[in-house]
């Protein structure tokens, strides 16, 4: 988690596909709301495109360590409010990662 933190945050997408194992998935649950991202995106492309996309650049952007469903996740937030949970799945490389986006699901972060 910190390694896709510190890197997600230091705004370069080389360093941040280094971590994401060449078939890699991100799917992003957004509940349907218009104007949100949504996924899946396979293949490390796809999958910093549709990052990028929902979270946005890192500026202004936290991303906390926090427990997703029992397992080690990201809470990211801009300016207090949460805007996405991330859950990463994988070895050295992340080869899943699952995003929620959907305001309803975000109340309680």
């Amino acid at each position: 988690m910190a390694a896709f933190r510190d890197a997600y945050l230091s705004g370069d997408p080389v360093r941040v596909g280094l971590l994401l194992a060449p078939g890699v998935r991100v799917v992003v649950d957004s509940g349907g709301v218009s104007g949100r991202a949504h996924g899946p995106a396979d293949g490390v492309t796809a999958a910093l495109t549709l990052l990028a996309v929902t979270l946005g650049g890192p500026d202004g952007l936290r991303l906390d360590p926090c427990s997703v469903n029992g397992r080690p996740g990201l809470r990211a937030s801009r300016e207090g409010r949460p805007v996405a949970v991330i859950a990463l799945d994988g070895g050295t490389c992340v080869d899943r990662a699952w995003l929620v986006t959907n305001p309803d699901k975000l109340r309680h972060w």
